[in-house]
């Protein structure tokens, strides 16, 4: 297994970061944009998407698991991943955007100023695709696993920023015929602004408490990836 670095970081701080992370990765891809930290955050995907399509499609791989800065792995990627197969997409908390979700939800609701954007998106995709399955999809972008084909679709796409990556990627896989590898890792799928520290995965920025991946890790079969912790593990 590689690990390909992608920084996003600010560029006079990206000598730095090379310099610490470079003899521990198989590739280190700075990218180059402008763009504000707002920006990079909710665009994560396209951050990802110029790595592919100036770096990553000239790597040797399968398949990608993009790991956080803020992620800890106590596992081999591979036994956590060990039934998925070749061209298959994982995204965390894949579900359904039902009605429940549509009205409480940040990037839908009608009085947080994102539904425009919501709304643009599905108009956009059936419009370019016929796209019209309801209830739509979303997920959290805390832990994927891509495949090369994904990429290599997503890069015909004519106007990559509409929307928001928590539901345009699942709703561009289903449309590019992309089949779904479903696996509970114990996502945290909650509209309350109190999240739990005693969940392996949370979208959040709530840490996941010390004790709780303790307890985890002196389990058999025990969670094994964590998000967000933000210390250095000891």
């Amino acid at each position: 297994m590689k690990i390909f670095g992608l920084y996003g970081g600010t560029q006079k701080e990206s000598e730095k970061y090379e310099h610490i992370l470079g003899e521990y990765l198989d590739d280190f891809y700075i990218f180059d944009g402008t763009a504000d930290v707002n920006w990079k955050w909710i665009n994560g995907d396209l951050m990802i998407l110029d790595w592919y399509d100036k770096r990553g499609k000239m790597l040797t791989w399968d398949s990608v698991v993009v790991v956080q800065w803020d992620m800890l792995v106590f596992d081999s990627l591979k036994s956590q991943f060990a039934n998925l197969n070749k061209g298959e997409i994982y995204l965390s908390g894949l579900r359904s955007l039902d009605s429940s979700i549509e009205k409480r939800w940040h990037w839908t609701n009608t009085y947080s100023g994102e539904r425009k954007n919501y709304l643009a998106f599905l108009e956009y995709v059936k419009k370019e695709y016929g796209y019209e399955d309801r209830p739509p999809m979303c997920c959290l972008f805390v832990l994927q696993v891509f495949p090369k084909v994904f990429f290599e679709k997503y890069l015909t796409v004519k106007d990559k920023e509409i929307g928001m990556l928590e539901y345009k990627i699942p709703m561009y896989a289903k449309i590019f015929g992309i089949p779904f590898f479903k696996k509970d890792m114990g996502i945290y799928w909650s509209m309350s602004q109190s999240v739990s520290n005693n969940a392996p995965l949370n979208a959040k920025a709530v840490e996941v408490s010390h004790g709780f991946i303790e307890k985890e890790l002196h389990k058999k079969d025990g969670w094994r990836i964590f998000h967000p912790y933000f210390k250095m593990w000891n």
